[in-house]
């Protein structure tokens, strides 16, 4: 019989286009009006109304407690899985152009059965996963702590993982993956919790960017996860990333200092000491 496949597209607004097996999902539906076409995460089991401190996590809750599958899969509106494995860095910046290289159904339905898990490339950030987390805009070290402190109480098994991923350079950005259900149900399992106790003892700092706090740290805890299941010796595959409708300046950024480059490296090095 063939698996039930499940990958979502989180949205906010109209969308441009829907790769194949994609089902859109409207992330915040409580806070903003309906979108076309797409899944609203407010009905069921939900926390819509938290999706200006969750992002896209809105929907990974959404899935986790309200859909039935045997694989479940995040991407965005905007980024998506790309089927060209010949693509040398972690992500594309795309533009308009209507040749998306995101395959087909058969493409991803085979990768799901050779895979316990496919998700984006990771990329190499040329610092450590924790330093470049404490130095990133609207990112505050002690919010990162306070999540690894309340994730040790949690999940102390995970620790030991937690610490070699972000020791690291390499990075799993966009909370973007297609995992197995015992994978995903393990996942949300531990996030979800760690994540309501954390928000009983954080601090807001004030702004709309610094207080999307759990997505942010949702991301670390899905690199640490990816980690801890590469560890224990699950197959996993990493896809680029395609970043579509991209505007000219991004893209020529994009080819004037592409990821993982010495150029982008000492740009970045350049720019944090000018800063500081």
């Amino acid at each position: 019989m063939m698996n039930d496949i499940q990958i979502f597209m989180c949205c906010h607004k109209a969308f441009e286009f829907l790769p194949p097996m994609c089902q859109p999902i409207q992330c915040g539906a409580a806070l903003s009006q309906p979108v076309k076409g797409a899944v609203s995460d407010n009905t069921g089991d939900s926390i819509s109304a938290k999706n200006r401190e969750y992002c896209e996590l809105t929907a990974h809750y959404y899935a986790w407690k309200n859909v039935k599958a045997d694989h479940y899969g995040f991407c965005h509106y905007r980024r998506f899985f790309c089927a060209d494995d010949s693509v040398k860095y972690p992500y594309l910046a795309w533009g308009m152009r209507p040749d998306i290289p995101v395959g087909d159904e058969n493409h991803w339905r085979h990768a799901v059965s050779e895979y316990d898990i496919v998700v984006p490339r990771s990329e190499d950030m040329g610092l450590s996963a924790r330093e470049h987390y404490c130095t990133s805009l609207y990112h505050y070290p002690e919010d990162l702590e306070l999540f690894l402190k309340i994730l040790s109480g949690h999940s102390p098994q995970i620790m030991p993982t937690a610490e070699r991923y972000l020791s690291q350079r390499r990075q799993y950005f966009c909370n973007m993956f297609i995992m197995n259900r015992e994978d995903f149900f393990e996942y949300c399992g531990i996030l979800f919790p760690v994540l309501e106790e954390f928000d009983r003892c954080k601090t807001l700092h004030g702004d709309f960017q610094s207080d999307r706090v759990d997505g942010y740290l949702g991301e670390i805890f899905t690199g640490i996860f990816i980690t801890l299941c590469r560890e224990r010796g699950e197959k996993i595959k990493e896809v680029p990333r395609l970043d579509v409708c991209c505007s000219a300046k991004k893209r020529l950024s994009y080819h004037l200092l592409p990821p993982e480059s010495r150029r982008r490296f000492l740009v970045k090095k350049l720019a944090k000491k000018f800063r500081g």
